[in-house]
């Protein structure tokens, strides 16, 4: 008698744990959420062109459809206005080597730390996507044109 009076005891105890966790848990969460949202709130890219400021190195590597294999090293120097210069770059092309220089460039940074940059242009343009930290320190891109597989980094350098 007594055991059976501690078990129905011990089963509304834990009954009654479960009811109240359940509300406890929720309520934590429901507490967490404007944090969560502040957090979020806080980090982007909100100086648009103005966080894709200096010179950076890049390096990137991937295929030119139809004639090879690519990599590529240099410097683009960023002017945090939406406008920008390939300083210097080694390509090698399937094996022939190309060092194109002065080549103008513009970008658009998203709020998102989206954007997209062009280099050069009429036929010779080249287009890309990217996505840079919201310090603007690194910059991970792709090339969007149809004949180029081609995907690297750029990390700033310095702050000019």
């Amino acid at each position: 008698m007594i055991f059976s009076r501690l078990a129905n005891v011990s089963r509304r105890s834990s009954r009654f744990k479960a009811a109240t966790s359940i509300p406890m848990l929720a309520a934590l969460a429901l507490a967490a959420i404007p944090h969560v949202v502040r957090a979020d709130v806080s980090v982007g890219c909100f100086l648009g062109n103005a966080v894709m400021k200096g010179t950076y190195v890049v390096s990137g590597k991937g295929t030119v459809v139809g004639v090879g294999p690519i990599v590529l090293a240099g410097e683009v120097v960023y002017n945090g206005d939406g406008t920008a210069v390939l300083a210097s770059e080694t390509q090698n092309v399937n094996g022939t080597i190309i060092r194109p220089s002065g080549v103008t460039g513009t970008y658009t940074v998203n709020h998102d730390c989206t954007g997209s940059k062009t280099f050069g242009s009429g036929a010779s343009a080249q287009h890309f996507d990217f996505v840079i930290s919201p310090d603007g320190s690194t910059i991970t891109w792709v090339e969007t044109d149809a004949n180029a597989v081609i995907s690297g980094k750029a990390v700033r350098v310095s702050n000019d």
